[in-house]
């Protein structure tokens, strides 16, 4: 029976020898001759990944951890349809699962399949002669596979003064709830009073939060309520003076929805340009807690900005090009293109041991449409809690938010609520009663914050 690795790969078995030397012969100008009785070898070691008649991958894990690729081909008519690619993840999955570290292949150097090669995130380390043709020697580091149960750690992103944030600590402890929201949280010194400076400070020298981050401020030049030089100007100086942060996010320009591609790649240089800049302007303790922006409309782009922030010694990349839609590109979403693109970000921060934050995903459903796609960050913030709150919007785990201060719908009846509490297994302190919630901003504020934390708890 075979083995299932993926939607359409399984380890060849016995019964597929036949089928795989004929793909094999089909392809002997790429491959060369392929002896049967190697890949008879072969399948007996489960050492033959297979597409049922469009494609194979052989392969032989090494004892000093590294997967050498013998052989792989896809049949001619089923090539750029993704087989080849479902292949080459299959076996890097594969390898992960036994310890691998590191993935090598051998490919002549004028095949096109180079190019295919490079995009899937191998690097060329060398040219070996052959014995006929040169050959392109690739190589893929990995990374052990991360739990699938993992979670992001959450930064409570904020936008207020010290005297709101005191009576948001205050009403989360009225609450019960041992979870600590705050621990880790980021806020923007460019459009928030100094008075929320001071408090963060204070909070941290007490103890009571683990980690502080400065946002940039790129969403008030975004809203045309600052211009690019005076915010480079206040986050040099303010970065300096404040060397008790943990964080220190750098400048960028947000491409927008509707930016032509001329306008996207205009921003992505200088984004680039400015935090190279800054960067070299700050003293080691900042440099050292940078987190470099990623942004990018296409594939080329992303890995410009990753391979940039790699060369000047950058270990934190967040990623923020969500698209966007509303007023001035106000809210983000998580088009299928984005989603691509983050994964072409995860996977090659993976691959150069760096960290990987997403800025601004929204609220729950946003997270949970990345966990479908099993694109986990190492940490995330989000705005949604404390925005929709205000809006009077709330939501519960893994659900989209929903109007409670208008009776719209079932849900925002009482008989209608408490069913979805039940749906949802979720009951907190601030979501007791349902007035409540219609009449207090900060206990739907406070509710938001409770799901987003169930949210990421949770194993759905």
């Amino acid at each position: 029976m075979h083995t299932i690795l993926g939607s359409q790969v399984k380890v060849a078995v016995i019964e597929d020898l036949q089928q795989i030397k004929a793909l094999a012969d089909a392809h002997r100008h790429e491959l060369g001759f392929v002896n049967k009785s190697i890949l008879d070898a072969a399948i007996k070691a489960q050492e033959i990944l297979y597409v049922r008649d469009r494609g194979f991958l052989h392969f032989h894990h090494r004892q000093d951890k590294i997967s050498t690729l013998y052989h792989f081909c896809v049949k001619f008519d089923w090539q750029r349809q993704g087989i080849g690619r479902q292949l080459i993840n299959a076996w890097e999955e594969h390898s992960k699962k036994y310890g691998i570290n590191c993935l090598r292949l051998k490919c002549p150097i004028d095949l096109p399949a180079n190019g295919f090669y490079s995009r899937l995130g191998f690097q060329r380390i060398n040219i070996d002669p052959g014995k006929h043709r040169p050959l392109v020697v690739w190589e893929k580091k990995l990374l052990p596979n991360t739990d699938n149960s993992q979670r992001p750690q959450f930064i409570a992103s904020i936008s207020t003064g010290g005297s709101e944030l005191n009576r948001l600590f205050q009403l989360w402890k009225s609450g019960g709830d041992s979870r600590q929201p705050f621990a880790h949280v980021l806020y923007s010194p460019i459009s928030c009073p100094a008075s929320t400076t001071k408090y963060l400070r204070n909070k941290k020298e007490a103890g009571e939060i683990k980690n502080v981050w400065l946002d940039c401020g790129a969403y008030q030049v975004q809203q045309g309520k600052r211009t690019y030089d005076d915010l480079l100007s206040f986050l040099g100086q303010f970065y300096q003076d404040n060397l008790w942060v943990d964080g220190y996010v750098l400048p960028d320009l947000v491409p927008l929805t509707g930016d032509d591609d001329k306008i996207v790649e205009y921003k992505i240089r200088d984004t680039l340009y400015y935090c190279e800049k800054l960067f070299g302007q700050m003293p080691q303790y900042v440099q050292e807690r940078a987190i470099a922006p990623v942004q990018g409309r296409t594939i080329e782009q992303v890995k410009r900005c990753i391979e940039t922030y790699k060369n000047i010694g950058i270990t934190k990349i967040g990623f923020g090009s969500w698209g966007t839609s509303g007023p001035n590109g106000s809210v983000n979403m998580l088009s299928q293109e984005s989603l691509t693109l983050f994964k072409t970000v995860c996977d090659i921060a993976r691959e150069n041991r760096m960290l990987v934050h997403c800025f601004g995903i929204g609220g729950p459903s946003s997270y949970n449409r990345l966990r479908s796609h099993n694109l986990i960050p190492d940490t995330l913030d989000s705005t949604t809690w404390w925005k929709a709150g205000g809006f009077g919007n709330i939501f519960f785990p893994n659900q989209a938010q929903i109007q409670i201060t208008v009776r719209r719908s079932l849900a925002t009846t009482k008989s209608g609520f408490e069913k979805l509490k039940q749906e949802t297994n979720h009951s907190c302190y601030f979501c007791q009663s349902i007035e409540q919630l219609r009449t207090s901003r900060n206990h739907r504020i406070m509710h938001n914050l409770v799901a987003w934390l169930d949210t990421l708890d949770s194993d759905i």
